[in-house]
Order: structure tokens, then sequence, then C-alpha cells
């Protein structure tokens, strides 16, 4: 297992001076804010020839890849429940990603939400379906919050059926956009992951090293990590270790920089000023990998 070098706070963050290794970044926010904040002012990662994915699934990365190889295509009046770029289309050199130094992963979620057979993502419902229901009073919010916190993620069927049923009476309109949130809510379902499946289908479809970026829900004021659901964090550790997977785990630094430095007010997203601290650590991290790879002996 490949482990992360922490920075000394009473030292300026390490640059990296070599050029940018070429990355395929699977994750949310807390990989692609630092990423992209390190890469305006440094060679850090070259990651947008193939687009910026924010995504929290495998089932999500699995679609993405199939997106850029051109084996799939998702209708654009439903890519805002996937959070995908209406310019996502298939890349050259998709086919086997040979340009490719190194992959970061970062699955955030153990559940796979599926609607007509396109996996969409947890934040576009929210965002998408589900506000314009809450706006509506107390009541509405707590059954929003019920069938999509039970019912779909907490994969209790009879709980998604029930509240699902009386989301439907909060949906106004006849417009495409209500039309889309009752089949949404109809038709959406649920179901768990394969962790190191995962893991291992995404070393097979990209075919280059890949280094595994450990998901935070939450930090206590501690700095404890929160693991949501419960366990995942440490299902997705034993299964990067049982593949023998480097792990980029970020607690460590949060904890040496302090929980109020490091991370905003709702201990959920890393502030501005963390940005440069995490950003260096994940480009050494990611260069760690693809040096790691580089010397490791070839497959038999």
């Amino acid at each position: 297992m490949t482990s992360m070098h922490l920075t000394d706070p009473s030292t300026p963050p390490r640059r990296a001076k070599s050029a940018p290794l070429n990355t395929l970044l699977f994750g949310g926010c807390l990989v692609h804010a630092p990423v992209r904040h390190v890469s305006r002012t440094q060679n850090g990662l070259a990651y947008r020839k193939y687009g910026v994915m924010p995504i929290h699934t495998f089932g999500e990365m699995f679609q993405i890849v199939e997106i850029l190889r051109g084996e799939k295509t998702v209708p654009p009046e439903l890519r805002h429940l996937c959070r995908m770029a209406t310019e996502l289309a298939p890349v050259p050199g998709a086919s086997d990603f040979s340009d490719i130094d190194v992959a970061l992963v970062e699955p955030a979620s153990p559940i796979e939400l599926t609607f007509r057979g396109i996996a969409i993502n947890r934040t576009g419902i929210m965002h998408h379906v589900l506000r314009p229901i809450e706006r509506q009073g107390s009541e509405a919010a707590k059954i929003s919050a019920r069938w999509l916190r039970q019912g779909l993620v907490g994969l209790n069927e009879s709980v998604r059926a029930e509240m699902g049923a009386k989301l439907l009476d909060y949906v106004q309109g006849q417009t495409e956009a209500a039309e889309l949130a009752r089949a949404v809510i109809r038709e959406t379902h649920a179901s768990r992951s394969d962790i190191a499946g995962g893991f291992r289908k995404m070393q097979e479809l990209l075919g280059c090293p890949i280094g595994v970026a450990i998901y935070v829900f939450r930090y206590m004021p501690d700095g404890r990590p929160v693991s949501w659901p419960a366990g995942f964090r440490e299902d997705v550790l034993a299964a990067a270790r049982q593949l023998d997977l480097p792990i980029f785990e970020p607690t460590p630094l949060v904890l040496q920089y302090g929980v109020e430095a490091a991370l905003t007010a709702d201990s959920r997203h890393y502030r501005e000023e963390f940005l440069p601290v995490i950003g260096d650590a994940l480009v050494e991290f990611a260069r760690s990998v693809y040096e790691g790879s580089k010397s490791r002996p070839a497959a038999s």
C-alpha cells in the first residue's frame, strides 16, 4: 500500500516540478476541487481531455467510460439527473486510455441509483426532483427525506413505495419537468455495489495504474471521520487493501492542520485556503502511484 506523505504545516506545501501526469479523476468535489486548484498554479495533473466527471458510485464510473467509448448514450433531458456535462461525448483514445498515466478513483457511495437503465446521481435527484417538493413545507420535506434516505439509500423497498406514493401528491402541473419528476419517483430503484468488484472492473476498463482516494462523508469536531452509510469507508479501505491498490487517506492531513482550518462549517468540504495543501498531497500521491507502477514487475 502506498501511504501519503504529510506536509509540515509550518512550511509551504511542496510543489510538483515535473511535467503533469495525464490523469482520469473519478470522484466528487473532495478530489476535483483540490486538483483543479493546484492545476491552475502548477504542473500538477492534466485531467481535462476526457472531461470533468463529478460522480459518486461505481455504476456512474462505468457509465462514463461507456459514454467516452461511444458504447452508451444518455439523453440530454436526463443528464442533469446524472450531474453529467452536456458536452460529454465519445473521445478518441478512450478505447484503451493508452495516453493516461494514472487514474484516481473515489467511490463516495455504495448505493447505485438506476432510472430507465441509466445510473443517476443522488445529488441530481435532490436538486432537480426533491427541492421543489421540499419548498412546499416541513411535511413534504420529511416525506422527501424518508423516500430518499430510508427508501432508496436505505434499500427499504416498502418505505420507497409508500413515501413515493405520497411524494407524487406534491408534484404539481403537467410540464415536462413535472412528468419527469413523477417518473423518477415511481421508477428509480436502488442496489448495493460490490466494492471490490467495482475496483476490479475499473482496473479492467482503464488499464492504467489506479490510486484509491478515500471519501469522508463528514468529520467530527475532533477530526474523527464519519462514514455514511455506516461502514462504507471501512469497506472501501478493505477492498483497496485486498487488491493491493495504493490508498490516499486525507484524514491525517485534516487532523494535522485542524478541522476548523481545513474544513467549511458543514465539516464536509475543504476550505479554499486548504485546497492547495490537499491538492499538493493528491498530486504527490498520483505521482507515487505512477512511479510505483513502473517499478513493479510485468505480469507473466
